[in-house]
């Protein structure tokens, strides 16, 4: 069987979530027999498994871009043409070195690219292009909240234009007509989602008339692994004063990932004390009787991460907003359980019963109950460590995600139409 060749394109290469998620599928892929070329506008500079091509490989292409979105953000502009002459150019000379069967795009706007390189990455092998949020069919937010414009047309009324990542108003409207336009002359193209919820979302709007596919996202699990708590416990210094609970993010103080929800329910928890245990940049100025916390600060070595998610009782995840989030994947597969809000794709893979407890609504009071009712639980001996680990096993191992993504990706060789 002749050995497929996968173009990955992403804005980086191991910096974010979406990266990270990136990069675990390109590795089991490779594990599969797959040949892997990553495609970055940020690469790490590190040795990997993957062959990487920097997207912007020169001094003067990196300079070229970095003036043209200062540019961009200062004069609240955008300068399509020269923007696509300079990205296109680049990616045309990766693809053609690459010779791929199949292009796979996945986070790019991190880096600020134009959302039509898809249609570059068509002309050359058939594109499948992994959703990790809703910015494909938006005019610009990875995430609409309650907000439905995206179904209609987005425009200046925006309510979280300023919010990562960021747009001026005035560009909105013209943004999402772009990416309708794209999609509409592009009906060859495939979308991957990890969630379910993500895919209704895709469907109901711009991605309506396309093949949308759900494949969940894999982990490692010969390294996120279930480790004895006491011995995780005191490999990381925590001196817990009662039950552990651990809140990770990249960043804990962002808005979307719900510190301010979590702030609010400790005060109404009636299960104390308690030891709140935080992981990743920023802090939670937590002053509440009953509640000791510590912090970790950013972690990124993995078998430092799982000590962590060992370490605790409960993972609490309180994003009011997500998809298929992978701290709270990580958890399971540690075999700690989850507390979080029934949003997203996190219904997917906190599971009552079997690997946590979801709040009734998305509020501090609800949150706060779901808490409650998970210590109490745990007190009583129900902690789910092996159920976790089963469902983990089950539904989110990475040998299985890539096996689902070549299934995929060989559906689809052959197809491309000509133009």
């Amino acid at each position: 069987m002749t050995r497929l060749h996968i173009a990955m394109i992403s804005d980086a290469e191991l910096a974010g979530g979406a990266a990270i998620a990136t990069s675990r599928l390109a590795a089991g892929l490779l594990s599969e027999g797959a040949v892997v070329t990553r495609i970055v506008a940020y690469p790490d500079g590190q040795q990997h498994l993957w062959q990487t091509t920097s997207l912007f490989p020169s001094r003067y292409a990196r300079l070229t871009r970095r003036i043209l979105s200062t540019l961009e953000r200062r004069l609240s502009i955008r300068l399509p043409m020269l923007e696509r002459a300079v990205t296109h150019s680049h990616l045309r000379a990766a693809l053609e070195f690459a010779r791929a069967d199949v292009i796979n795009v996945h986070n790019i706007h991190g880096a600020e690219l134009p959302p039509d390189i898809v249609a570059v990455s068509a002309e050359y092998a058939p594109t499948v292009w992994t959703l990790h949020d809703m910015w494909s069919f938006t005019g610009r937010c990875a995430y609409s909240y309650d907000c439905s414009r995206y179904l209609r047309g987005c425009d200046h009324r925006c309510p979280t234009w300023g919010e990562y990542p960021r747009l001026a108003p005035r560009l909105i409207a013209d943004a999402w007509r772009r990416r309708r336009c794209l999609l509409d002359a592009h009906p060859d193209l495939v979308a991957v989602t990890p969630s379910q919820w993500l895919a209704k979302r895709a469907c109901s709007g711009m991605w309506a008339h396309h093949n949308v596919v759900v494949i969940p996202n894999g982990l490692p699990l010969t390294i996120y692994k279930p480790v004895d708590r006491d011995l995780a416990r005191r490999a990381l210094d925590i001196n817990a004063i009662g039950p552990v609970m651990l809140a990770a993010a990249q960043n804990l103080t962002e808005t979307r990932k719900g510190g301010h929800l979590l702030y609010a329910a400790l005060q109404h928890i009636s299960h104390r004390p308690f030891t709140l245990v935080t992981l990743g940049k920023g802090s939670l100025a937590v002053d509440t009787p009953g509640v000791t916390v510590q912090s970790l600060g950013h972690i990124d070595h993995e078998r430092t991460k799982v000590l962590a998610y060992c370490a605790a009782d409960i993972l609490v995840h309180p994003a009011p907003v997500d998809n298929l989030p992978n701290v709270v994947m990580e958890s399971i597969a540690c075999g700690t359980p989850v507390v979080a809000f029934p949003i997203g794709g996190v219904p997917d893979m906190v599971r009552p019963g079997q690997t946590g407890w979801l709040a009734q609504e998305v509020s501090a009071i609800s949150l706060a109950g779901a808490l409650d009712q998970a210590l109490t639980d745990i007190a009583s001996g129900s902690d789910l460590r092996p159920s976790c680990r089963a469902v983990a096993e089950a539904d989110y191992s990475v040998q299985l995600q890539a096996q689902r993504y070549l299934t995929l990706f060989s559906s689809l060789v052959g197809t491309r139409r000509v133009v």
